[in-house]
């Protein structure tokens, strides 16, 4: 095919082309507008063949895309496409002569030139749109990259909308009302933000505490069941604070999942003692708690408070077993014959290793005597508490024997001091 050059086409079609593409944007309610200048077509495309014009704007179309122009401004790409589009299918479709007998090219290149000056004001919009919407951007990139929960897809999807909402608004010079609309979205976008961190961050200690619950750790543990709920509440005001400080979320959370598992497990012990004064278990749990912590700081051992008190005493016994394991001196496997200096200095060794050990050992049975008073005082607790409840039905027996006073007699109330 014969492709003529832009600036052997008659001025006469171009004009009434161009009046075509300007009513044709004015009518397009709500889009940017863009104009189309002939002179400007004939100096950008002047002495080249529609291929070559094609060519050069379909590689203008792939740097577009690779800027990701589309996202930044929707209204000016979405133009540039169309124009494209329309240029392509006028390529490949039949080639008729206008009615004053010019060539169709000239249509052809006044798309291309459309598709160019879209692109263009799309090019501006982006660096305004990352200068005017840097924050919002920095936000919705920390979101993207922390993941988004499942349960915020509709969520994010509705504030994408609204910021390509912010996009257009800039295409088409809107400034009214665009500084509140920004710092919605903003608070908007850093409030989801913080919903996926707690989501992912908070879920382990919160299905901990929905379990201890679910068993009734409010009434049961009524003490560790506040702490607990406040611990939550800490963590959850750390990451609306701030959703990318890890070390300090990091301890919230940590300190979250202890305070839950340490109910959980106070829940079900509490529970099982159900047959004595299950007001007072708490208090005695708790003080049991407080004796083996005091254990474990002298031990230099972390708290083991979230583990049972079955387990609690285990592992205090380990690290003390381990404790005097490390300061056991090993067994010699291969005897050789030693001198003299040798022997005296083994044998003071030795008896350092013995004292070492001796000490060890008391402090051992120590921590063994301990607990006994601890135990012995709980049982004295249940044995008190079991008289109590005797007393307590002999007491109600008695009361439901007596006769009722006879009528006509006055009983003076007693007043208590």
């Amino acid at each position: 095919m014969n492709h003529r050059s832009w600036g052997n086409t008659g001025s006469g079609p171009l004009r009434a082309l161009l009046i075509s593409i300007l009513l044709l944007l004015a009518g397009c309610a709500g889009a940017p507008s863009v104009t189309v200048d002939a002179a400007e077509a004939q100096q950008q495309f002047s002495g080249k063949s529609v291929a070559q014009a094609l060519e050069e704007t379909e590689a203008a179309m792939t740097r577009a895309r690779q800027m990701e122009l589309a996202f930044y401004s929707p209204g000016f790409f979405a133009q540039a496409s169309k124009a494209l589009e329309e240029a392509r299918f006028l390529v490949l479709a039949p080639k008729q002569p206008g009615p004053d007998g010019q060539a169709p090219e000239a249509e052809i290149f006044a798309k291309l030139l459309l598709t160019n000056k879209a692109l263009e004001q799309a090019t501006a919009i982006r660096a305004e749109v990352q200068t005017r919407l840097q924050d919002i951007l920095s936000v919705r990139d920390s979101l993207l990259a922390k993941g988004i929960d499942r349960s915020a897809a509709a969520d994010y999807n509705d504030l994408m909308n609204g910021l390509s909402d912010l996009f257009r608004r800039l295409e088409k010079n809107e400034q009214d009302g665009f500084a509140r609309a920004q710092a919605v979205t903003l608070r908007q976008f850093q409030r989801l933000e913080s919903q996926s961190v707690k989501a992912v961050q908070l879920e382990e200690g919160i299905s901990i505490l929905q379990k201890a619950e679910a068993i009734g750790a409010g009434g049961a543990a009524p003490r560790s069941h506040q702490k607990t709920r406040q611990a939550l509440k800490q963590a959850q005001a750390t990451i609306e604070r701030d959703p990318n400080d890890q070390v300090a979320i990091q301890t919230a959370v940590e300190r979250f999942v202890f305070e839950a598992r340490h109910l959980l497990h106070a829940t079900e012990e509490v529970k099982e003692l159900r047959v004595l004064n299950h007001a007072a278990m708490e208090n005695i749990l708790l003080a049991a708690e407080s004796h083996l912590l005091a254990i474990s700081d002298a031990l230099q051992q972390p708290d083991l408070r979230q583990h049972s008190l079955r387990d609690q005493t285990a592992l205090i016994t380990s690290a003390v077993e381990k404790l005097i394991a490390a300061k056991t001196p090993e067994k010699q496997t291969r005897p050789r014959p030693v001198n003299k200096n040798e022997l005296e200095a083994a044998q003071l060794r030795l008896a350092q290793l013995q004292a070492q050990l001796s000490e060890l050992q008391t402090q051992n049975v120590q921590l063994q005597r301990a607990e006994k008073p601890l135990q012995k005082r709980i049982d004295a607790l249940e044995r008190v508490v079991i008289k109590l409840n005797a007393e307590r039905a002999a007491l109600e027996l008695e009361l439901a024997k007596a006769t009722p006073p006879a009528e006509g007699v006055e009983i003076t109330p007693i007043v208590r001091p």
